[in-house]
């Protein structure tokens, strides 16, 4: 059947499930403590020799497959990449070599048709020239404590094969890691248009921006980056009519994502980046791709606060909490037992100490009079100063650590020279400067009377509640032909939420979440839910409220709406009208009908 004959009708998505409810604020809606910001970053390496074919030897009688840096031109498929026009290098990118102890190098024109051990590479020994494409000065955003990542680069390289006969490019590759550990590399893409069926076609083709040229899956974000191989084996792509049908068994059998290989097949190159039942499929996997950066944390200032400073009552109990208290190198190991050589933790001392007290300072101890102390330390040091019953407490691997004082003194302690305070400073016999700080304190006078009066709390008023802004969600019309897809697009009705909310102690926010379900036929035909994706946008609101990320379709190397996703969200009370620009794209193959889905809209409050 020729799909072009078919027009698909996408009459309307069905009424929203309200799936909203007003949640209580307890123990199920316990806020998780905020990620560090981001990082920024202006050093990212990105490293991908694209898979082995990209480095083989080509069947063309003389010919290889290569890269070169930059955007390496031709006017007819008879034009060659030569030593004349190859580049090793071009701005902001390097081709590197594979040497044989395992390092890279810079490459030159003659190691292209050798492997890392000088081996000249031939159709028939299956080896690869081992190049990898290098682009330098990536800028952007990296959360180590989140998991993310969106790294920006500026540079292209040309990926040749049959030495020229045909070739296209990568332009400005950006990565994108999400919470999850899942991401995408997307560029520019150009090159020429050649056919095996029509040796004389040659065209230079459209660049075509944001392709996704990588998914990822499994990415553990570092400090210092993170070597991943990207998605392929078992990925199936869906193919115009006439091509190189694809292979789905074996254990090589995979593909590169489908919009890459929608652009490859322009080239002439598409069943090189998909299973095609020949020789070189063990050859076509993804290689490992590699980003490095250096997103070393933003130093913390050690800061302590008290729950209560002044007016004490003798026995009364304050909780001590700190944070910022990390280590820094061998400058805060221990020097002396029990803890010489690790990570010594710091003190907490409940004391009346001179005011010249500091270690840091060459104070010696006796200006240091102790009246309660705590050591904070890591967990798996605990057992080593003796436990809980000697004072142990746990110092967490961020720098935080929180501790309950019962503060008491004697008539002694009171009339001794020296200032009431909770100190800090390392222990085991570590000077470190940064450990040491002083929260003064002081006692309630035996003849004063005492009241604590709580800072008065408006009792809590208004309502939260949402609706469309419309009688039905959303239509997406009539799909259209898009290449090997079909693709439609609409607008979610807009939601209109009311926040009068105020007064009380509870933070007053919202989240709201949509979710379709698989789109059916009434003649039983159905397609995934994932093939449709959004664009969250806020219409009017306060500036607490944020549209959610961009959800891009499956069939465009997204993950779709067929889970939960945020339209949009508030840190505040605050009335908006949140909507969204919805896309579907769905194979060409999909039969014609009428289809809907349940969308169902989720607020949390």
């Amino acid at each position: 059947m020729d799909s072009s004959t078919h027009r698909h009708q996408f009459v309307r998505v069905t009424a929203a499930s309200l799936a909203a409810a007003a949640l209580a604020l307890g123990g199920a809606l316990v806020a998780a403590p905020a990620h560090a910001v981001g990082t920024t970053i202006d050093d990212a390496v990105f490293r991908w020799g694209l898979n082995a074919e990209a480095n083989a030897a080509a069947f063309a009688p003389g010919t290889v497959n290569l890269l070169s840096a930059g955007i390496v031109t031709a006017d007819s498929s008879a034009d060659r990449v030569t030593a004349t026009n190859w580049k090793q290098s071009d701005g902001n990118t390097r081709i590197l070599k594979l040497q044989a102890d395992g390092s890279y190098a810079a490459a030159t024109f003659a190691g292209l048709r050798t492997d890392a051990n000088g081996t000249t590479i031939t159709t028939g020994n299956g080896l690869n020239s081992g190049h990898i494409a290098e682009i330098a000065g990536g800028t952007g955003t990296v959360d180590v404590d989140a998991g993310t990542a969106e790294i920006q680069w500026t540079g292209s390289f040309t990926s040749a094969f049959y030495s020229g006969m045909t070739r296209s490019w990568i332009t400005d590759p950006k990565l994108t890691v999400a919470s999850d550990g899942t991401g995408t590399v997307t560029a520019t893409l150009g090159g020429y248009g050649t056919s095996m069926d029509d040796p004389d076609k040659f065209e230079a083709l459209t660049p075509v921006a944001n392709v996704v040229i990588a998914t990822l899956t499994g990415v553990d974000v570092t400090p210092t980056g993170f070597t991943v191989t990207p998605d392929y084996l078992g990925r199936t792509v869906t193919l115009p009519a006439g091509s190189v049908a694809q292979v789905t068994t074996g254990s090589t059998a995979g593909a590169f994502p489908q919009s890459f290989v929608d652009f490859q097949i322009a080239t002439g190159q598409g069943s090189y980046w998909y299973s095609s039942g020949g020789s070189a499929d063990s050859r076509k996997p993804a290689s490992a791709l590699s980003v490095a950066y250096t997103a070393a944390p933003v130093a913390s200032t050690p800061t302590v606060t008290v729950s209560k400073a002044t007016g004490i009552a003798q026995g009364e109990t304050v909780t001590v909490t700190g944070s910022g208290f990390l280590p820094s190198g061998t400058a805060t190991n221990g020097v002396r037992p029990p803890l010489a050589g690790q990570f010594s933790g710091t003190y907490v001392v409940f004391g009346k100490f001179a005011d010249t007290w500091q270690p840091s300072a060459g104070a010696a101890s006796s200006a240091r009079s102790v009246i309660a102390q705590k050591w904070a330390v890591p967990a798996a040091s605990m057992a080593t100063i003796g436990g809980a019953g000697s004072g142990a407490i746990e110092l967490t691997a961020d720098g935080t650590f929180s501790v309950d004082l019962a503060l008491t003194t004697t008539e002694a302690q009171n009339l001794a020279a020296g200032r009431f305070g909770i100190y800090t400073y390392a222990g085991s016999g570590t000077v470190y400067a940064p450990f040491e700080t002083f929260t003064p304190i002081s006692f309630a006078s035996s003849s004063d009377v005492i009241v604590e009066v709580p800072a008065w709390v408006d009792a809590p008023t208004g309502s939260f509640g949402w609706a469309f802004d419309g009688s039905s969600p959303a239509s997406l019309g009539t799909a259209v032909q898009d290449g090997a897809n079909f693709t439609a697009s609409g607008t979610l009705t807009n939601i209109v939420v009311t926040d009068t909310r105020a007064g009380g102690t509870a933070p007053y926010t919202w989240s709201i979440s949509g979710q379709v379900g698989d789109f059916a036929s009434s003649a039983g035909d159905s397609f995934a839910s994932d093939l449709l994706g959004w664009k969250p946008k806020v219409v009017t609101a306060g500036q607490s409220v944020a549209a959610g990320a961009e959800i891009a379709s499956a069939r465009l190397g997204g993950t779709g709406l067929g889970t939960s996703r945020v339209l949009a969200s508030s840190t505040a009370a605050a009335s908006a009208t949140i909507g969204a620009d919805l896309t579907l794209v769905i194979p060409g193959t999909t039969p014609a009908g009428d289809y809907t889905a349940k969308l169902t809209i989720t607020a949390l409050q």
